[in-house]
């Protein structure tokens, strides 16, 4: 079995030193250290060697024995191997490359995440870009335990240990099959919409942020189906199986089903859900700090303004 480590890399480099210079104070000079602490690394490095390694003497300062001279010529390749293990382990931080790992709560990320990253996957191809969906909980989760670098979700209920960067306020909106009678209102109330049959989003935020909404306003929608991805709500909607609130509109007005399909905006002054980007408060990597980057040049296009229904 290996002895426990007890010595410091400090204590061996200044062996290593005096070993070179033949005395304390040159050492100490060279480490920018007290000769005092050079002193006590020598003593431990003996102690721990069992031996007298090093002959003092005022008249000839440090004459290294052949065992101490020995000893100090394999700390060198192991002290010179730390450095170079540290320089590799900086530039490892510093370089755009390796996995990209991103979780995402964003009904319709599909339709601006492979966009809004087009820019930086190209430049830099030694980037291996992860992509798995989540809910708010299980996002935040797995970027708090290291099994994400991002996160996109709508940023309710923030965990600490995270750091938050908003993308976009999304207010809700109306979806409808072409030529529903509430197409022929330029912003239809809510009221309006408790008129008709509902198809709801049935995903953690999506579901209670429209029940808040109708329950705020003393309305009751009536639901006629429900389902948990945007896209059959949509082609359900084109379908002509009711209307939905949503709050993103993919950059298509048309469904799975090839249905035509129309967003409208709601009147009234509707709280809306902000789409964010998070990741935990230690010191990120050079790419995670280079995809909010790019995430916030997207944010400012005509296309990420475009999922916005105003």
């Amino acid at each position: 079995m290996p002895h426990d480590l007890r010595l410091s890399l400090r204590a061996l480099r200044a062996f290593v030193t005096v070993v070179d210079c033949g005395s304390i104070t040159g050492a100490a000079a060279q480490l920018h250290i007290a000769p005092s602490a050079v002193a006590a690394a020598l003593t431990q490095v003996e102690e721990e060697m069992g031996a007298d390694l090093l002959i003092r003497s005022r008249a000839k300062g440090i004459t290294p024995t052949p065992e101490a001279r020995a000893l100090a010529a394999r700390l060198r390749v192991l002290l010179e191997e730390y450095g170079e293990t540290l320089d590799w382990g900086r530039q490892q931080a510093r370089r755009l490359a390796g996995p990209l790992r991103i979780g995402y709560y964003a009904p319709v990320a599909p339709a601006f995440l492979p966009h809004a990253l087009g820019p930086l996957l190209r430049d830099h191809p030694g980037i291996m870009l992860e992509l798995s969906e989540h809910d708010n909980d299980s996002a935040q989760e797995a970027l708090l335990s290291g099994a994400l670098d991002l996160i996109l979700f709508t940023g309710g209920d923030l965990r600490p240990g995270i750091a938050l960067t908003p993308l976009l306020d999304l207010p809700p909106y109306v979806l409808m099959p072409e030529g529903h009678p509430l197409g022929l209102i330029p912003c239809p109330s809510l009221a309006d919409v408790a008129d008709h049959p509902l198809v709801q989003l049935d995903r953690p935020v999506a579901r209670p942020y429209v029940e808040r909404l109708f329950a705020t306003a003393g309305l009751r929608p009536r639901i006629a189906a429900r389902a948990t991805a945007t896209e059959m709500v949509r082609s359900l909607v084109g379908a002509g199986h009711g209307i939905a609130l949503l709050n993103m509109r993919p950059l298509t007005d048309r469904s799975y089903g090839n249905d035509a399909l129309l967003a409208q905006p709601l009147s009234g002054d509707l709280p809306p859900l902000q789409l964010a980007a998070g990741h935990a408060l230690r010191h990120p990597r050079r790419t995670v700090t280079a995809c909010l980057e790019a995430l916030q040049t997207w944010r400012r296009t005509p296309e990420a303004r475009a999922l916005i229904v105003t």
